[in-house]
């Protein structure tokens, strides 16, 4: 048993929010997630407690200077052979942009993105215990299929509660 997400941050309005269930967000991604059997797929989104800056704090935490970077993704997983939690640590993965190539503020690294069509994004690996999760992740919405949703062309969802 093993899952695996990652989480990325977009800003609306100048405003961050965290989401990935943009289409052209969950394709360019899909190579950064996945499990060895891939038994269950689908969307999360997931509230932050504050701030993005609590994931800054996370990465300081880790040793990941956030001068040197700009934080626009985070993905978490965790792959035991008899389940999920068995060493009580998470794999963290932060997805970085090095502020050097791409700016150090908002506007700048907005600009550039805008400029590139495709850009150069550093992945750093770091564990955290799963105790540690609540102080960065207020809420958690998650929706999986099994293989047979691979079949499913539209779906319309009846609520019977």
């Amino acid at each position: 048993m093993a899952f695996s997400f990652l989480i990325v941050i977009v800003y609306i309005n100048d405003k961050p929010k965290v989401m990935i269930n943009n289409n052209q967000i969950v394709s360019k991604l899909k190579s950064l997630v996945g499990t060895k059997y891939g038994d269950l797929n689908g969307l999360i989104e997931i509230d932050n407690r504050n701030s993005i800056a609590d994931f800054d704090t996370l990465l300081t935490e880790d040793d990941i200077n956030c001068g040197d970077y700009f934080l626009v993704g985070i993905g978490f997983s965790d792959f035991t052979l008899n389940g999920v939690g068995e060493n009580s640590q998470v794999c963290c993965v932060a997805l970085l942009l090095e502020t050097q190539k791409y700016g150090h503020t908002f506007e700048d690294i907005k600009t550039q993105l805008l400029l590139n069509s495709k850009v150069d994004i550093i992945k750093k690996s770091f564990q955290m215990k799963y105790a540690e999760l609540g102080k960065y992740i207020k809420k958690v919405d998650a929706a999986l299929l099994n293989e047979m949703g691979r079949y499913i062309k539209e779906i319309n969802i009846i609520s019977e509660n």
